[in-house]
């Protein structure tokens, strides 16, 4: 497939991975974080505690650390909850278990485990990274550059923050600094697609439409990225070469939704005769009703 060059930003970036002032005051968890059968699931205690008796921190270390590499969280986690019973105040364990937690998307405990790592070490970088990617997503950009910051002047190899700090200076409009993280994310992971395609959005947003093509192009073809054809598929429709849309997006969705979509980047460029061509094709195409189709050409309709 050809890369042209293009002149449109695009809207589909990726914060995680897993997920930005002035500095954030230092959160003390709540008094009933302090025991560490809080941190983890109940039923997860009910499930392997009969199972998997522990009689020793090196013992349930050892055991979570085996459930890990096994792919096993679940039990990786229980394992490490029974660790910290032994040493409470284990500060890497605390970190492991608040991150372990946001794998498995429950958010309000990994912040129980992570606000506790950092109530006994404010300077922890790992904690703070997975403290700072939370906040992000929660919308709470200031606290989230304030951790991400800092973690990374305790450790600047940590690439998730590089990454979620590149997204929030893209949203400011400082694409300098935005690719500086991408950049520094990418030495530290270079296999990582997502990270390519944040730069190639911001390399969009910034006027390098050749180097964000190149950007996303890889991502897509060569680290199947599915995300990245989707973004040079809506580039090259809104650019007006509709075909190599098509083509782009038939690398990720069905050739109904293809037309549709280009149909709709049509409709928006003001190609109603293209537009009209596209979202019928799309609707003949699809085996069944094609509802987002039809109220694109009845947007049409109305316009014509």
């Amino acid at each position: 497939m050809k890369i042209k060059t293009v002149t449109f930003g695009i809207s589909k970036i990726c914060l995680l991975g897993i997920l930005t002032g002035c500095a954030a005051g230092l959160e003390k968890p709540d008094a009933d974080i302090y025991a560490a059968g809080s941190f983890n699931d109940k039923n997860l205690d009910v499930l392997f505690a009969t199972e998997y008796p522990v009689r020793s921190e090196q013992e349930a270390l050892a055991k979570g650390s085996s459930a890990m590499q096994e792919g096993d969280i679940d039990k990786a986690l229980f394992f490490f909850v029974r660790a910290l019973q032994f040493n409470p105040k284990n500060v890497d364990l605390l970190s492991r278990i608040g991150e372990i937690q946001m794998q498995r998307n429950k958010i309000v405990l990994a912040k129980r485990a992570l606000l506790q790592a950092r109530y006994y070490d404010p300077t922890h970088a790992r904690t703070l990274e997975a403290l700072g990617l939370i906040y992000m997503n929660e919308g709470k950009h200031e606290r989230a550059v304030a951790d991400l910051t800092m973690a990374l002047e305790n450790n600047p190899d940590l690439w998730r923050a590089h990454n979620a700090l590149g997204v929030y200076a893209d949203k400011k409009a400082d694409y300098v600094v935005a690719q500086t993280h991408y950049n520094a994310a990418l030495s530290i992971n270079p296999q990582a697609a997502h990270i390519l395609n944040n730069r190639g959005y911001s390399k969009f947003l910034a006027g390098d439409s050749h180097g964000a093509a190149l950007d996303l192009y890889e991502a897509a073809n060569e680290r199947a990225f599915a995300q990245a054809w989707g973004n040079l598929g809506m580039i090259y429709a809104k650019q007006g070469w509709y075909q190599d849309a098509i083509t782009t997006y038939r690398q990720i969705m069905s050739e109904a939704n293809a037309y549709n979509n280009t149909g709709y980047a049509a409709l928006a460029n003001g190609d109603l005769v293209q537009a009209k061509r596209f979202l019928n094709k799309a609707i003949k195409l699809s085996p069944t009703y094609f509802p987002q189709a039809e109220q694109n050409l009845a947007k049409l309709k109305e316009l014509l």
